[in-house]
């Protein structure tokens, strides 16, 4: 091999270790703040949703993503308390005005760079929604517009945790990474990965837009057999997927409905041994997706479709209302069951057909 040759294997296999170090250091990074939102969401438990509790422990969770320094300003009737900025830098804000009440939360961030201002902005709208959540839940004042902010914030906190979560697993198996071989599987893994978290990500932040689009949502003919086989790896599940189907709806409702099913039977697996099997059946006009494990029964399964029900420690209540309302808009059917052997979950869509658009 000429010097020329020897030089630019080495360069390249240089940059391959810069890129690696790099990719680690990110994962290390987004761990640690994915680490901290959830024990954000487990001191408001400990301290039972009171803000001002809240407010005064949060420091040393912030301190353990680079906060430099906080602020707070709330009022509600006579009720105001607050906290001023004593550190300089780049500060950022969420704040909320309904007339009686009114907060604002402020970070001072140590820095923007390696993709910490994302991060940043994550944390600072989960901590500000548990302020909110607390002051509301205090007052008990619900008016309809709060409620539905409220109903909101539950959904986004929802959204953030399994996130949250995503990147602790994913910290936890770069960790475990053996060899160059290892590495690079797992690269492709994260690329495979990236399609179904920016869905999430996007989810959120139309959420949190709270503004109806003009532009009409777009429509697809999606293989029901690729979200699903896309979830089940980016969940690391040893789940068989059978058979095949198409339909015809927006990408992100169809992702929603099926991560909501699968992150089910996740936290399902984390607490108990499981078999499971997903299997997509074309049954004429419908496509059925029938969702068996060979877990626990689920108690008071004629509930389960309900808002803000749950039977998991922990949980929101929010997957299968998802689930349930997103499939029932598209003209399907939900249902669950418990049989002999364990539970089966059935969602049942319209198939698309040869007039929709490819």
């Amino acid at each position: 091999m000429s010097f020329v040759g020897t030089a630019a294997v080495v360069v390249l296999a240089a940059l391959a270790v810069v890129g690696a170090a790099f990719l680690y250091l990110r994962a290390l990074i987004a761990s640690r703040f994915a680490a901290a939102i959830l024990e954000i969401s487990d001191l408001n438990e400990q301290v039972q949703c009171v803000a001002e509790a809240f407010l005064s422990e949060i420091h040393a969770y912030l301190n353990k993503i680079w906060v430099r320094d906080f602020s707070y300003d709330i009022s509600y009737g006579d009720t105001h308390f607050k906290k001023e900025l004593s550190a300089a830098g780049c500060p950022v804000t969420r704040a909320y005005d309904g007339g009686d009440l009114k907060i604002s939360f402020t970070i001072v961030p140590i820095s923007g760079g390696f993709g910490l201002k994302t991060l940043y902005s994550s944390a600072l709208e989960h901590i500000f929604l548990i302020i909110r959540q607390d002051m509301v839940m205090k007052h008990g004042t619900l008016n309809d517009a709060l409620t539905n902010a409220l109903k909101i914030q539950v959904f986004v906190q929802h959204d953030i945790k399994n996130i949250a979560q995503f990147i602790q697993t994913s910290y936890y198996n770069l960790q475990n990474l053996k060899d160059e071989a290892d590495e690079l599987r797992y690269v492709r893994h994260l690329k495979e990965s990236y399609t179904p978290l920016m869905l999430k990500a996007n989810k959120i932040i139309n959420t949190m837009e709270l503004k109806p689009s003009d532009k009409p949502v777009p429509l697809q003919t999606i293989k029901i057999e690729a979200i699903v086989q896309q979830l089940v790896s980016l969940y690391h599940l040893e789940c068989e997927v059978k058979g095949t189907g198409s339909v015809y709806a927006n990408e992100g409702t169809i992702f929603l409905i099926f991560d909501n099913l699968v992150k089910n039977m996740y936290d399902k697996y984390l607490e108990e041994e499981l078999e499971m099997s997903l299997e997509i059946i074309d049954e004429g006009d419908n496509i059925r997706v029938s969702a068996f494990d060979s877990g626990s029964p689920i108690k008071d399964i004629d509930k389960i479709f309900e808002p803000f029900y749950t039977t998991k420690t922990g949980g929101s209540g929010i997957g299968l209302y998802q689930i349930r309302t997103h499939v029932t808009k598209l003209g399907g059917t939900i249902t669950a069951a418990n049989v002999e052997n364990g539970v089966i979950f059935d969602i049942t869509l319209p198939k698309a057909n040869s007039s929709d658009t490819l």
